[in-house]
């Protein structure tokens, strides 16, 4: 899509996103520094830690909700 145009920054929208998903899972979950032998065990490891944020982010989603109504 041509730069400026409303596809192309829903498409921005989207990358921005999932470079602060990347960088939330090397930082705080240490994605990047695995110690385990093999390409199973390594997608396993990253599965765990994308299960592990997603988590939080609805822990952390539902404490907000639950303050507003009280």
């Amino acid at each position: 899509p041509h730069r400026g145009s409303r596809n192309w920054k829903k498409l921005y929208d989207e990358r921005t996103s999932v470079e602060r998903c990347n960088g939330r899972l090397k930082e705080n979950l240490t994605t990047n520094d695995l110690h385990v032998c093999g390409i199973s065990k390594g997608t396993t490891h990253v599965y765990l830690n994308a299960i592990v944020l997603l988590a939080t982010a609805l822990a952390v989603k539902k404490t907000q909700a639950s303050k507003e109504v009280a």
